[in-house]
């Protein structure tokens, strides 16, 4: 498998910064140029009281030099401590009857455009209440976009807590209609994107869905809704601690969306040609593709949960081992036609041993500071196929010849 299979390092660490930035958001602005009431005053749990020093230090600078309107200042102050070099704020919004607090940004550098949800404080509840039971995936069946489902198979169901989390939302259709003028660098809630050139982009921006913990749940639903929107192109999901959203059937389905893997075409897919950004594009006759990339911290307790047997993962597991060891299970159960591994045996149950531990290794700014620290090199040109990334390879299933039975027995271990 060619390491441009997988995402580029950057594109991997801006999703990790985004999917830590919206949980900063909360209390604090209402909007991409609002911010909340005393918002700066207000002191995180999580340490950022020194991050928040800074804005009130600038805001503080800028408004000395006569630096515009107070609110907008105050609002730019924090996306542009928050957010990655070069990405800006395009819609952002929260739901606090469903809890869905939502971000989306365009980054002028590497060309995307990001949704980016986050989780919820009360994920012990929503993984355990009665929100856990399975239904349809998708809109109401009234809604205009519903006919954009049709195609997904039917009994294909996922958590329906995180799919009212979604579809629900009030900003649901603000998403989709941000998502398709910020892709072909227009507008969004009035933002204009000044970093954008007056010429509309030679092709869209690539299309990138994140969050962590339940937010990853979100991801995951909107990237395969991006892929039903748009099934010429590629779309990614990069989440960071993801539990598992749907049953097998679902699951089955969305990884059957993904692009061919170094020319082995799994069976049902077509073989397709190889993208402008040195990636594989598959997925289907039409040569779009929806792909999921799963990073794991540890043994974080949340990609194990809901520990029902109805549920299953969908795309890749990328788990990241103590030390800096990072290896990616295709699908998470491994691909036996193709060779590839599945997660090792009591990949689940160990979070469950060591439970606070587990817990611990949840928390969104772990995976930032394991990211960061451990970050391979990109090489001097990130247009270039040769842009890094965390993993250059699935792993592979290894057979161990048994002499008490004569035959070769399979590990997982590879």
């Amino acid at each position: 498998t060619p390491s441009q299979y997988f995402p580029d390092t950057e594109i991997v660490l801006d999703m990790a910064v985004l999917s830590d930035a919206v949980y900063h958001l909360r209390k604090k602005v209402g909007s991409c140029n609002t911010t909340l009431a005393h918002s700066l005053d207000y002191e995180t749990a999580n340490g950022n009281e020194a991050r928040f020093r800074r804005i009130r230090r600038v805001r503080r600078e800028m408004l000395r030099a006569g630096g515009g309107d107070g609110e907008t200042t105050e609002a730019q102050d924090v996306f542009n401590l928050l957010l990655p070099e070069g990405a800006e704020c395009l819609h952002y919004s929260h739901d606090y009857s469903l809890g869905t607090q939502v971000l989306v940004v365009r980054s002028n550098i590497h060309k995307y455009v990001a949704v980016v949800y986050a989780g919820t404080d009360d994920w012990k509840t929503t993984l355990q209440d009665g929100e856990m039971l399975t239904g349809e995936f998708g809109p109401d069946p009234t809604d205009e976009i519903s006919p954009l489902f049709e195609g997904v198979p039917e009994g294909a169901h996922v958590h329906r807590g995180f799919n009212s989390a979604v579809f629900d939302s009030d900003s649901f259709h603000t998403i989709l209609d941000c998502v398709a003028s910020a892709r072909l660098g227009g507008s969004c809630d009035g933002n204009d994107g000044a970093g954008i050139d007056e010429d509309p982009p030679s092709s869209p921006y690539q299309l990138f869905t994140t969050g962590h913990s339940l937010g990853a749940a979100d991801s995951v639903l909107l990237g395969a809704t991006l892929h039903l929107t748009y099934p010429d192109e590629a779309t990614r999901s990069i989440n960071f601690g993801c539990p598992k959203v749907g049953n097998a059937k679902w699951s089955f389905w969305a990884d059957s969306l993904q692009p061919d893997n170094g020319g082995q075409t799994p069976a049902g897919r077509t073989t397709s040609s190889t993208d402008g950004d040195g990636g594989n594009k598959g997925g289907g006759s039409s040569g779009g593709s929806f792909e999921i990339f799963r990073f794991v911290n540890k043994i974080d307790l949340i990609p194990r949960l809901p520990d029902l047997i109805v549920y299953a993962h969908a795309g890749h597991t990328i788990q990241m081992s103590v030390g800096g060891g990072i290896k990616a299970y295709y699908d998470h159960v491994g691909n036996d036609n193709l060779g590839y591994a599945g997660v090792p045996f009591g990949w689940e149950a160990g979070a469950f041993a060591l439970l606070p531990f587990a817990v611990a290794s949840h928390s969104s700014s772990h995976y930032v500071n394991y990211l960061a620290d451990y970050r391979p090199d990109s090489g001097p040109d990130l247009n270039s196929s040769d842009v890094g990334s965390y993993v250059d390879g699935f792993e592979r299933v290894e057979y161990v010849f048994d002499r008490t039975k004569d035959r070769g027995r399979k590990s997982s271990y590879a």
